[in-house]
């Protein structure tokens, strides 16, 4: 809360009569939000949803509004609780967003096998089925647009 993330804290109270009450209610707005999130939307993972030129990249996984989620460490004192760093590990979202176009589900890995990262372009059509051939939304399941932008611009 002393740190905050590009410029935004989470704002915990203060020294006043009242400011510890006032943090309390933010944590508890903070939960309440996240288990209505949760539950309306069935999620469970980080969404994909910081812009960069209008397109969300894809290194989104690896830290949005200019964090890097590697670089987070323990505490000194819980320092023993940390896990290394796997630089072979892949791992994909099993939730995200459901809105048209969406970006689809995080994922991570070497970047020996991702050496460029590319967007995902919400405005892209993936779905035609009067193309010849028909062209089908198939990154993930329930998607009505969008699609990966690769292309090293």
């Amino acid at each position: 809360h002393e740190e905050g993330v590009d410029g935004s804290f989470f704002y915990l109270g203060d020294g006043s009569d009242i400011g510890y009450e006032i943090g309390l209610v933010n944590i508890a707005a903070f939960i309440a939000q996240s288990m209505k999130e949760t539950i309306k939307y069935d999620v469970c993972d980080e969404n994909s949803w910081d812009l960069v030129d209008s397109k969300y990249p894809l290194s989104n996984s690896c830290g949005q509004l200019g964090q890097s989620y590697q670089d987070y460490h323990c505490p000194d004192h819980e320092r023993h609780m940390e896990c290394k760093v796997d630089p072979n590990m892949k791992i994909t979202a099993t939730t995200n967003a459901k809105w048209y176009g969406a970006p689809a589900p995080l994922f991570c890995g070497p970047k020996k096998e991702f050496p460029f990262t590319g967007f995902w372009d919400y405005t892209a059509v993936c779905h035609d089925p009067w193309a010849n051939p028909p062209e089908y939304c198939e990154v993930y399941e329930g998607q009505k647009g969008g699609d990966f932008d690769m292309e090293c611009k």
